[in-house]
């Protein structure tokens, strides 16, 4: 079958109803407009033209030709009557609101008015100047309901700009939470109570202001928007400012005060560290006002300084004050790498690579320090425990009466032995690869042949291995040959009593070792010739 048998018969008429129109002539009367149905469509009837009539006023009509020409429908004007009445103008109102961001249309009719188009409304609407958002379904709206009032137009609304902000970068809405652990529980021992920070940390971030975007009345007029508020980088102490980013210029506590971003290199406690405070770590200086109690550890970069004791809590930083003494209660420790100085030291151990300086007594402890121990203040007394020093111990009153036993040792330093013992082991340890390494490289040289690109890359390897084990082994010989000579120098130590030193009492010094049999005052005690000898205080 052919396309051509497919397509509709090209006679077939297409469907359409008549229409008419109502005009006026040039003689004023009134004519009448059929056009005929095609197609099977629907006639004008009678009552519609009559019902158009009287909507226009018009009541003195010739029904009998109205009535023909209907039936007729020629499509020719017919005047069905001498003329139409005068009609009301209807009034077209267009409002605009005082922010020019909206307009209204009203269509006021009298009795008689004759109805309005939708092309004169449009037409009056630009006339009164809207000519931005006017709303076409709006307007027709407006016209088909006279006396109602309707939106036709409404203007774009500028977006206002959003004001500067600071953006965070680090996590302060942590602090104050425990840290919680694996299992789900938390340690109300580290309660985060402090933001703490490293030098170069971003830690904030203004996003500057935005202009906003303007818009636009419904007369055409640019509507201006309201630019953001700018606000000041809050840059306080120890910060940098780099392309309104705001880092830590140090280590320390970050702190917001009077709005603005600090980092302070100094943690204060008011009162004691305990179940208030948690543990204290921190990269700076801490300063407790009140004690450190059992069980809670304060650890710092920098000093530590303690207004009440340490009992039986752990402590390590720089240098260590403890203005009111150190309990140790057999647990925990104090640890500095300086100087720790404190009023009595009991039942603890203390640790300084520098000097331990106590007012009071040590009793019952064990003290270590890189250089010297102090006990020269009030009593000065020392008793019971082990008492180690590089360089010095001095003290008034060693030992009681009753014989306890107490060890004063000088002339070692327990951290460079520590130090040197395993640096001997891993000098021994690179010594024996550097062997292995050069033993490598003469056997791979000592080929007669030219060798494969495989033994080239192993004996490139090699080399590099051999170069860099080279310089460890130089460094760790220098090291330990400044270990041996401080050795050497130590081995000058010297225990000074100012008053008494007790039977009961084990002096060391270096590898020499001497009990005291009998009371002493005054003395001084030192290596000499193999043996430790007695001098006076000095």
């Amino acid at each position: 079958m052919s396309e051509q048998g497919n397509l509709p018969n090209q006679s077939e008429e297409v469907m359409v109803d008549g229409t008419f129109k109502i005009t006026s002539g040039d003689d004023g009367g009134v004519y009448l407009t059929v056009s005929p149905a095609r197609g099977g469509g629907a006639p004008v009837r009678e009552p519609a033209v009559i019902a158009e009539l009287k909507s226009r006023d018009i009541k003195d009509f010739n029904m009998n030709l109205l009535m023909s020409t209907v039936k007729e429908a020629a499509g020719t004007a017919v005047k069905v009557a001498d003329a139409a009445p005068e009609r009301a103008e209807p009034e077209i109102q267009v409002l605009v609101e005082r922010d020019r961001m909206e307009a209204s249309l009203q269509v006021v009719m009298a009795q008689n008015s004759r109805p309005v188009q939708l092309e004169e409304a449009l037409e009056k609407i630009h006339a009164a100047g809207v000519v931005n958002g006017v709303d076409r379904n709006e307007v027709q709206k407006a016209v088909e309901r006279p006396g109602s009032r309707a939106v036709i137009a409404k203007g774009s609304v500028p977006v206002n700009g959003t004001d500067a902000r600071i953006e965070f970068h680090v996590d302060t809405e942590r602090k104050g939470r425990p840290l919680e652990l694996e299992d789900g529980r938390v340690d109300f021992k580290d309660l985060n109570l402090f933001t703490v920070v490293a030098e170069g940390d971003l830690l904030a971030e203004k996003i500057p202001a935005t202009t906003g975007t303007p818009g636009t009345d419904v007369l055409g007029q640019p509507v201006f928007a309201k630019a953001g508020r700018d606000l000041p980088i809050p840059a306080g102490k120890n910060v940098r400012v780099e392309d309104n980013k705001i880092y830590a210029g140090i280590s320390g506590q970050l702190q917001v005060i009077s709005n603005k971003i600090h980092v302070s290199p100094v943690i204060e406690i008011k009162g004691d560290v305990d179940l208030s405070t948690g543990n204290i770590e921190f990269v700076g200086n801490v300063v407790v006002r009140g004690s450190v109690q059992s069980g809670f550890t304060v650890k710092a970069d920098g000093n530590v300084e303690i207004y009440g004791s340490v009992s039986g809590g752990i402590v390590e930083g720089r240098n260590v004050v403890v203005r009111m003494g150190i309990q140790g209660m057999h647990r925990g420790y104090i640890k500095a790498k300086e100087h720790v100085t404190t009023k009595f030291i009991e039942n603890a151990t203390v640790s300084a690579d520098g000097d331990v300086m106590v007012n009071d007594v040590v009793l019952h402890s064990n003290v270590s320090a890189g250089r010297k121990v102090i006990v020269e203040g009030r009593r000065g007394f020392v008793a019971g425990g082990h008492i180690i020093a590089g360089e010095e111990i001095r003290a008034k009153v060693v030992g009681t009466h009753l014989a306890v036993s107490t060890e004063l040792e000088v002339g070692v330093n327990p951290g460079l032995r520590a130090e040197y013992q395993e640096l001997r082991k891993e000098l021994k340890q690179s010594e024996a690869k550097l062997d292995q390494a050069q033993k490598a490289l003469n056997v791979l040289r000592n080929y007669n042949t030219e060798l494969s690109p495989e033994k080239r890359e192993v004996m490139l390897k090699m080399t590099k291995t051999q170069f860099n084990l080279t310089g460890q082994v130089d460094t760790m010989r220098k090291r330990v040959a400044e270990i041996e000579l401080i050795f050497e120098e130590m081995r000058y130590g010297r225990i000074r009593v100012q008053d008494i030193v007790y039977p009961g009492v084990k002096l060391v010094i270096g590898t020499l070792v001497r009990p005291i049999r009998e009371s002493s005052k005054f003395v001084s005690f030192y290596a000499d010739e193999g043996e430790i000898k007695t001098g006076s205080f000095r």
